[in-house]
């Protein structure tokens, strides 16, 4: 549907009234995504605001065009990537996970049931190498992304990485070189088990201790190495904090090492600021941004009920009778700069961040792009994370009691008498790196979330 001329003129009015009553927070933009284009090759562009306001002060004392060109860089362009590529990496990133929480698992529990389960486990593999699922891709949208005024408006969704094991299993995932290689048999005495004597099924008497098991069938340990065992799981962690740390961050980078799909940019660093890779898809969906212009009016209200629709729908039209295509896009350089804030009505901009993932030739008429983004961060928390799989993941030393049935001959009836180690029964403590990663969307000539600094790297086009 094309709008009259007229009547999309007056809708805009009305919007751009809206923005001037409301007055548009201050901005302090520093890493902004400035345009989609087609050539050479379909890209995006950004532009660190600091390196632009040096370029602008040493390009007015240049002589000349060769002088200028040293005044350095500001704007970096990078290569659409795939959006099936990016699902590819954020599911080897979770794989990553997987295998550092299921690896410390099993560590800890072959340090505390030494020497019994390295002589089963370490021998027989019974690692399953199911592969990680595929992530979910949603556009991630959060308070801090945009002013407080907006704070409601704009519908939240955090990331949904998952990291974590798709399922808490009784049986590694991994294979056992991942946590038996480096271990050693350790042959420290930790129990005495205990014994009760049966007359049929009359119990006539134990010799037993006090320690607690998970069994009531089976007498207690005589003696038990409590303190011992601890330290056994102290030390996986410190295995899990030095080796397999090493080993995650290794598993990370190649997660995210480039292809002919997916080209990222680094921007400082994964532990300062961020990884993004412009992200787009091969299939519009024209529909899904009209929708979105429905929602935006419903959700602002006011005016822009009726003008949100129009606003965007400039995206659809596009014509030469219409008002100018892209009123809300990217001023002139200088003007980034000289004026506090964002172009165009600042709320439906913002409103963008929710944009789902579309071809760059819509991302260049609409005035927005679509971001696969990957950061690490220090985290200190237990594993597992999620409450329903900490029952499976407990920390249990596989002791033995003997239930004596006498006659002749008398028979001896083994039984498990485990013992939970109560100091772990919430988790195994990790302080360490972890990264994530989501998809998000940014409107023209706002802020790139999460990134800092100046891209390490740039494509030379």
């Amino acid at each position: 549907m094309r709008w009259p001329p007229v009547f999309m003129g007056l809708l805009l009015a009305g919007c751009a009234t809206a923005a001037t009553t409301e007055k548009a927070p201050k901005y302090d933009r520093r890493n902004i995504y400035d345009t989609s284009s087609m050539r050479p090759i379909p890209h995006a562009s950004f532009i660190n605001v600091e390196k632009f306001k040096q370029y602008k002060t040493c390009a007015a004392k240049a002589r000349n065009d060769k002088d200028k060109a040293g005044c350095g860089k500001y704007q970096y362009r990078v290569p659409y990537s795939l959006s099936d590529e990016t699902l590819r990496v954020g599911q080897d990133m979770r794989q990553a996970w997987q295998r550092f929480e299921d690896r410390y698992y099993w560590r800890a529990m072959l340090n505390l049931n030494s020497p019994l389960m390295n002589l089963s486990h370490c021998t027989i593999d019974f690692g399953q190498n199911q592969a990680a699922a595929q992530p979910e891709l949603v556009i991630n949208t959060e308070n801090s992304m945009y002013p407080k005024e907006l704070t409601g408006k704009i519908p939240q969704q955090d990331i949904k990485d998952k990291l974590g094991m798709d399922t808490y299993s009784i049986l590694p995932n991994v294979p056992n070189t991942d946590y038996c290689a480096g271990s050693t048999l350790d042959l420290t005495l930790m129990y005495l088990p205990g014994t009760c004597f049966y007359l049929g099924t009359t119990k006539l008497f134990c010799v037993e201790g006090d320690q607690e098991t998970l069994n009531p069938l089976a007498p207690r340990p005589i003696a038990f190495r409590y303190d011992e065992a601890v330290n056994r799981v102290g030390a996986a962690t410190l295995t899990a904090e030095k080796l397999y740390q090493a080993d995650y961050q290794k598993d990370i980078l190649k997660a995210i090492k480039p292809t002919a799909k997916f080209l990222p940019l680094l921007w400082d660093t994964l532990l300062t600021g961020a990884l993004v890779a412009p992200t787009q898809t091969l299939k519009p969906d024209l529909g899904g941004l009209a929708q979105k212009g429905k929602d935006a009016g419903t959700r602002l209200g006011g005016v822009f009920a009726a003008t949100a629709p129009v606003y965007y729908a400039q995206g659809l039209t596009g014509n030469a009778i219409t008002l100018p295509l892209r009123v809300h896009t990217l001023p002139t350089l200088t003007d980034v700069l000289a004026t506090p804030n964002p172009p165009g009505v600042w709320k439906l901009e913002e409103f963008k961040r929710t944009f789902p993932q579309q071809p760059s030739p819509v991302y260049e008429r609409f005035g927005y792009t679509n971001l696969f983004s990957a950061w690490t961060r220090p985290t200190v928390k237990l594993l597992p994370e999620a409450v329903g799989a900490k029952p499976l993941r407990q920390m249990i030393y596989m002791a033995v009691g003997n239930n004596v049935s006498i006659q002749i001959p008398p028979v001896v009836v083994p039984l498990p008498a485990p013992v939970l180690i109560k100091e772990f029964a919430l988790g195994l403590p990790y302080a360490g790196l972890q990264t994530h990663f989501t998809w998000q969307s940014v409107p023209e000539g706002y802020e790139v979330p999460r990134v800092s600094g100046v891209p390490l790297i740039d494509y030379p086009f």
